[in-house]
């Protein structure tokens, strides 16, 4: 019984100080942001890059990004996870399964996209609107370092 009672109190201390807050977010003051403001300001040019950040925000060892995009090639990143959810915009997503293989499926807005590092992955719009994408990633990582294109 005592044994159960200390695994107990070690795992709720190590959950403690797993999800806890670095002590330097704890100072930081609350920010608000607004997508429709940030997607309305940053147009993709015409003839630029077919992709790119448009606003990103740290909290802890999180990151946001919002990625404004009509196509993003193939790739896959080798050190970092990420979960993207379709905030704006339909097109299709290219993503590598338990096989190896690529598969297409829809991209709409309210779609959430689990992607683990290693598996490659592509996004690309239909029709006339950009795709918008909120990215959660960690903070901090080096995606132009990070990214491997296979297109």
């Amino acid at each position: 019984m005592k044994t159960n009672r200390t695994l107990l109190t070690v795992a709720a201390l190590a959950a403690v100080q797993l999800f806890a807050p670095p002590l330097a977010a704890q100072d930081k003051k609350i920010e608000t942001a607004n997508l429709d403001a940030a997607v309305a300001a940053n147009p993709l040019p015409a003839g630029g890059p077919t992709a790119k950040v448009i606003s990103s925000t740290r909290a802890g060892n999180s990151e946001l990004q919002i990625i404004r995009m009509s196509k993003i090639r193939l790739h896959h990143h080798a050190q970092e996870d990420h979960v993207v959810y379709v905030a704006r915009g339909s097109g299709t997503a290219r993503l590598e399964n338990d096989a190896g293989q690529i598969e297409s499926r829809p991209a709409k807005p309210g779609d959430i996209f689990n992607l683990p590092r290693n598996k490659k992955h592509a996004f690309e719009r239909s029709g006339a609107e950009d795709l918008v994408l909120l990215v959660v990633a960690t903070a901090g990582w080096k995606p132009l370092e990070d990214t491997v294109f296979h297109e």
